[in-house]
């Protein structure tokens, strides 16, 4: 053991003997006791996995284990750069390592929408400005991917949304069928043939990344619900931004903005009770590298 660990071992021993000692013996005796001591010591001790990653917008550890596993799928998207692979293999890691480190990496997200619509089963989403979307229209409220940028993803988000327009900004996103913004027989096709039976897929370039993701990872219907107009006797819905909605990526996946991505939304069948400008909303949270791609 170095310093560091022996300083932790005994550390953890004399607090871990502390509390046992001072909870447990009053009650249940000197046997039990050391018995919790000694678990609490191994439990101190369990190897953490490492490449999991978990809900890193709500935790600061698993957060900087992102940015580093970012760093890494940088590596890997940019080797068999041209700029890289003429090089030796030792002369060419050690220049996309440089790449890399140069690049301005930081916490990001891309948010993208498509209109509800009553005769089709397939939604495909628009990730650069570029690239139009199943039903034509670029929403104000979207943050599409840069071209000259790349986006780690190490989760992603599905939701719902009813606007009173094309240009509203004053709706909120759903992860359920909200009866308040919702016409009852929307509301349960959201419920059902979107988020119970959809699935999401990602391709790119015709080579499918992500072939089949059901969006019921998506759905959250809260304890809490709105339940008439807003008020003392009808409270919003219990949503936490940073959690409900989204599920992780692993393995985390790397958006191109000059490569042809394409997101979409499969359902068995359409929503025949789409509501007016209703839309689809899939966001996309990571590690953001600004101007990392070339484009031609």
């Amino acid at each position: 053991m170095n310093k560091q660990k022996i300083f932790r071992f005994i550390t953890t021993v004399l607090f871990s003997s502390l509390l046992s000692f001072a909870i447990v013996l009053p009650g249940f005796g000197i046997e039990t006791a050391i018995a919790v001591d000694a678990a609490l010591v191994v439990a101190s001790y369990l190897p953490m996995p490492q490449q999991v990653l978990g809900m890193n917008n709500t935790n600061n550890w698993s957060a900087r284990q992102a940015y580093d596993h970012a760093k890494k799928m940088f590596f890997k998207a940019m080797r068999n750069d041209p700029a890289f692979s003429g090089l030796s293999p030792e002369r060419g890691d050690a220049k996309c390592w440089e790449w890399v480190n140069a690049l301005k990496l930081s916490q990001s997200e891309v948010r993208l929408e498509v209109e509800m619509n009553a005769a089709i089963t397939q939604y495909r989403f628009g990730l650069t400005q570029n690239q139009a979307n199943s039903t034509g229209v670029q929403f104000n409220t979207e943050n599409r991917l840069t071209m000259q940028d790349s986006l780690c993803c190490n989760e992603y988000g599905i939701y719902v949304a009813a606007p009173s327009s094309r240009t509203d900004t004053t709706f909120q996103r759903r992860t359920y069928g909200n009866t308040q913004d919702f016409a009852a027989a929307a509301a349960d096709e959201i419920d059902t043939t979107l988020f119970n039976n959809g699935a999401f897929r990602l391709t790119c370039n015709n080579d499918v990344i992500m072939p089949y993701r059901g969006l019921f990872n998506h759905f959250y219907r809260p304890q809490t619900q709105q339940t008439a107009a807003l008020g003392a006797a009808s409270p919003g819905d219990q949503i936490r931004g940073a959690e409900d909605g989204m599920v992780t990526a692993e393995p985390n996946f790397v958006l191109i903005g000059s490569r042809g991505y394409i997101p979409e939304i499969i359902i068995p069948a359409a929503l025949a009770n789409a509501q007016a400008f209703a839309r689809i909303i899939l966001e996309f949270r990571g590690v953001l590298a600004q101007n990392s791609t070339t484009v031609s």
